[in-house]
């Protein structure tokens, strides 16, 4: 490690100590890596991997020591999964020393990739290589839109069964689509950082709440409480709603209720009966609060135990100095949401018209008849059938299989 290196993991840890839990995040793929700085530009430390040098080359924002190539060449992975996993596999003893050294003192690691892509696919891969080192992994694994090619689908598809079966603690999935439709006012250059700093955010107010010098504790939810439910197991969601009106079971019901299904950054779509346990935290002005009876809070304890038919609740009741009012959720311990279903969905149908394209296509390059020219063939017609590929032309066997075969086998699955 590099003194410069070593200076800007000790400074990301000072800076952080007003969090509750020391997170390092770890990118894979170009979606991993624009995650992953994305964090770093909230002083958390990171370290970004891809087969792409010209990926590593736009995240102006870590320092060289933060990037790092990874396989056998610097030209990506071109949506391949089998390249992507070579790759991990390639540099995996320079991996596992770059990444022990970037988290060395982290309570938790988040481990972030695109599933969609050849190189951030794998993300299961790089997860199950890190956890044989006893990390405490979350993996965040971005799922496609509804416009992107059937093979992002496809790819995302298997990734995500894989990433089911890994050794990850817990699985955060950031939904495409949704950010499409939070952010369709943004430019093309601002879209992504848009997208990812609001990821950030809304995991770092997560990750600050307990140690706020500006909220005063009436109830806290300390760092254990947010380290057991991030690392419980299954697929987790998290987000906050603005409180809006009077504080009582029914507005924070509903706000809890719209955290789980129309979260605007995770996959989401479940019913409360799947939440095994759940964080509420609800951060509310010293006015609104004179206001409340003690009753309400309680009334909210009880509300979330009867919807989620006895999940375990850790609850949080600060007090602040400003206007607004927010609750806070995280649960974990739920199944893949509806989003997933979906895009199973849309891959199964999409890879058959494209089947029936490429089919189609096969038959419609046909020879000129060039008979009319009235002069002989300068070259035998059947020159060279039958003579092997050139030396340096690599075939790709997973890019030999139809897509739509993929879709029915993870769908068996």
């Amino acid at each position: 490690m590099t003194d410069e290196t070593k200076r800007t993991i000790d400074a990301a840890y000072a800076l952080s100590l007003g969090r509750t839990l020391h997170v390092g995040v770890i990118g894979l793929g170009q979606c991993g890596g624009n995650i992953a700085e994305a964090f770093a530009r909230r002083e958390y430390p990171a370290l970004a991997l891809n087969t792409s040098q010209a990926d590593l080359r736009s995240l102006s924002h870590l320092s060289d020591g933060q990037k790092m190539v990874i396989g056998d060449e610097r030209f990506g992975s071109g949506g391949s999964l089998a390249l992507g996993g070579e790759a991990i596999r390639h540099s995996g003893e320079k991996i596992e020393e770059a990444v022990l050294r970037a988290v060395e003192d982290g309570e938790l690691v988040l481990v972030a990739g695109g599933l969609g892509g050849g190189t951030g696919g794998n993300l299961a891969e790089l997860v199950n290589m890190l956890a044989a080192h006893e990390l405490p992994i979350v993996a965040v694994g971005a799922l496609p839109g509804d416009g992107e090619g059937h093979r992002a689908k496809t790819n995302a598809l298997w990734a995500l069964n894989e990433l089911v079966e890994s050794d990850a603690e817990a699985i955060l999935l950031v939904d495409n689509e949704k950010l499409f439709e939070a952010h369709a006012g943004a430019t093309v250059t601002s879209f992504m950082r848009e997208c990812n700093e609001a990821l950030v955010t809304a995991f770092d107010q997560l990750n600050r709440i307990s140690n706020d010098e500006r909220l005063r504790s009436i109830r806290t939810f300390d760092p254990n409480d947010l380290r057991q439910i991030l690392r419980f197991g299954g697929v987790t969601i998290f987000g906050s709603r603005p409180i809006e009106g009077a504080l009582n079971r029914d507005t924070l019901g509903s706000a809890f209720a719209e955290i789980l299904n129309q979260n605007e950054l995770l996959a989401s779509g479940f019913e409360a009966t799947d939440v095994v346990t759940v964080g509420s935290v609800i951060a509310a002005s010293e006015r609104l609060l004179a206001g409340t009876p003690a009753s309400a809070f309680e009334d909210y304890i009880r509300e979330i135990k009867r919807v989620t038919q006895g999940a375990m609740h850790r609850t949080g009741l600060y007090a602040t100095d400003g206007k607004d009012s927010r609750l806070y959720v995280i649960a974990a311990g739920l199944p893949l949401p509806s989003r997933t279903r979906a895009l199973l969905g849309e891959a199964t149908e999409e890879s058959k018209t494209f089947g029936t394209k490429k089919q189609a296509a096969r038959g419609k390059l046909k020879k000129l008849d060039l008979s009319a020219l009235g002069m002989p063939a300068p070259v035998p017609s059947d020159a060279g059938k039958g003579a092997p590929p050139p030396a340096h032309v690599e075939l790709d066997v997973a890019d030999e299989v139809d897509d739509a075969d993929v879709v029915e086998a993870v769908a068996a699955d």
